[in-house]
């Protein structure tokens, strides 16, 4: 039996990842060097830091730019307009997320 196709499963599996939806949202306001990404999330390993802002540039949602000509590049990255279509959702979420856990609470 065929599986059966949703948009919603697209969705997610673009932003699976313990920090993809964070560093969206991070990254929703402005450009960031590689070095500002790192800092505002100390807890996650280089490794998985980069694989999943490769991850993101892979599917158009972030864009990375390098600057300079010799060590030490500067390392850049933003959301594409493409991107940007789905920081609202991510961000709505969020809002939905901080409701449920205080209506938990409660």
């Amino acid at each position: 039996m065929a599986a059966i196709y949703s948009p919603i499963d697209t969705f997610l599996q673009v932003i699976k990842g313990k920090y993809k939806a964070k560093i969206l949202i991070y990254l929703s306001d402005k450009h960031r060097r590689y070095s500002e990404v790192k800092r505002k999330f100390p807890l996650m390993s280089e490794r998985i830091l980069i694989k999943q802002l490769k991850e993101l540039e892979q599917e158009g949602i972030i864009a990375k730019a390098v600057t300079g000509h010799k060590p030490p590049l500067k390392v850049q990255y933003s959301i594409t307009p493409y991107g940007s279509t789905v920081c609202p959702i991510i961000k709505q979420m969020w809002f939905w997320g901080e409701a449920h856990e205080k209506y938990m609470s409660a």
